[in-house]
């Protein structure tokens, strides 16, 4: 499948997980959610791969991707090919270490040690399996999120902080 395909097919899943997300809302008495749902145009369906990533990564997209399971972990093997490691995404990457990353997001069959111990902020997020092992230490701010199914264990020292 080449990438225009795949975005197309990406694009009218968000807009059936942002729909049922909506509507879910309403359900719940969270109009003024739903309402922000509906003008949503985080995604917008021609992003390039940088485009895309970075939508993906932003605190709403991570946010929306957490809470929907969107996109499911079929449709993130599909982008592996187009290496998204380089922005910090990590599908089915098996084991691997991290050392200060800004932010990364672990997916699939992803098991990572990461290390953070520069005095900044790091997200982790690991999602559809993905799991962690988050070593904080000296000065370091790290704030990590799981979805269904994935992982995250925390050890701190110092005066580093895990959120």
């Amino acid at each position: 499948m080449d990438y225009n395909e795949l975005l197309r097919n990406t694009y009218a899943q968000w807009r059936a997980a942002k729909e049922l997300r909506r509507i879910h809302c309403e359900r719940c008495n969270r109009e003024d959610v739903a309402q922000q749902l509906a003008m949503c145009e985080i995604f917008k369906g021609t992003e390039g791969v940088e485009e895309l990533a970075k939508v993906f990564t932003s605190p709403q997209g991570i946010e929306f991707c957490l809470a929907t399971g969107f996109p499911n972990i079929a449709t993130f093997r599909l982008f592996k090919s187009f290496n998204p490691e380089r922005f910090g995404i990590y599908i089915d990457a098996g084991t691997i270490t991290l050392h200060n990353p800004g932010t990364a997001v672990l997916i699939g069959r992803t098991s990572a040690t990461i290390r953070c111990d520069s005095c900044s902020r790091h997200d982790i997020i690991a999602m559809h399996g993905g799991t962690a092992t988050v070593l904080a230490s000296k000065w370091a701010v790290v704030r990590v999120q799981t979805g269904a199914g994935s992982n995250i264990v925390r050890r701190t020292t110092d005066n580093a902080v895990i959120l």
